[in-house]
């Protein structure tokens, strides 16, 4: 059975003291936090670069893990502005969000760049939280499971070391991220099943069933446990509403259940 994710995206907001506090205050509404073993649900937040150390120690009494949003695919060298897969991990860091739709398409990352970035990732022995989804001309246009496709088989292409522990993929349709507008139960059914499939032809059978596939595009309280009432989605990647430390604490119950 996949592990249950539930996944913080902070992008560029929260100073090194608003992270903290948001741990703390975390902890005190989900007090399971603090007890190792307790609970399936494995929460994971991805502060900026500056707080991520910080953010870290923090957490480190607790079973919440700390992730990056980004990495350099190189270890060391002449790469001003970058950081490294070392540094992060250094830093307190165990996964990295990998080709975010904002990464993609503000910033320009293509879907080499991508997967240079999951294999230093993987390599590392990092959780990589790979992202995919598609624009919404493209969905118009019929295409969103072709640039899906291509954006997987890119990124798994090189698939050795890829498993259930150093892989996770985030269906995140852009056109449903930050918009309020969400993407329909079916809709995200039928690409969740898509990714599945897609993930046993390029992993395998035996890790690519294993392989958690969480959904991202404007989850709130009160949204989620729709999506997570779809057979292959076993978590969420939250933005906006992650950025409260009572409403994630609120996402984190509804994924509990009843």
């Amino acid at each position: 059975m996949p592990k249950l994710w539930l996944a913080a995206n902070w992008k560029m907001h929260k100073t090194v003291s608003e992270g903290q506090a948001f741990v703390a205050r975390l902890v005190e509404q989900i007090p399971g936090l603090i007890k190792p073993g307790a609970g399936e649900i494995r929460v994971l937040i991805f502060p900026g670069f500056v707080s991520l150390q910080s953010v870290a120690a923090a957490a480190r009494d607790t079973t919440i893990r700390i992730g990056a949003q980004d990495c350099y695919f190189e270890a060391h060298g002449a790469f001003t502005g970058e950081v490294s897969l070392p540094q992060i991990k250094d830093g307190g860091g165990s996964a990295v969000l990998i080709g975010h739709s904002e990464r993609r398409h503000v910033l320009g990352e293509d879907n080499l760049l991508v997967a240079a970035k999951l294999k230093a990732t993987v390599n590392a022995g990092v959780l990589a939280l790979l992202c995919v989804g598609e624009l919404a001309e493209e969905r118009d246009a019929g295409n969103a499971f072709s640039v899906v496709d291509e954006q997987l088989e890119t990124a798994l292409a090189n698939r050795s070391g890829i498993t259930e522990r150093t892989l996770a993929v985030a269906y995140e349709p852009v056109w449903a991220i930050g918009t309020g507008r969400n993407a329909t139960i079916p809709d995200v059914e039928e690409m969740a099943l898509y990714i599945r499939e897609k993930l046993l032809e390029y992993v395998d059978e035996e890790h690519g069933r294993e392989v958690s596939i969480l959904y991202g595009g404007s989850v709130k309280p009160g949204n989620l446990a729709a999506y997570m009432g779809i057979p292959d989605i076993t978590g969420a990647l939250v933005g906006g509403a992650s950025l409260d430390a009572d409403s994630f604490a609120a996402l984190y119950r509804e994924m509990e259940g009843p």
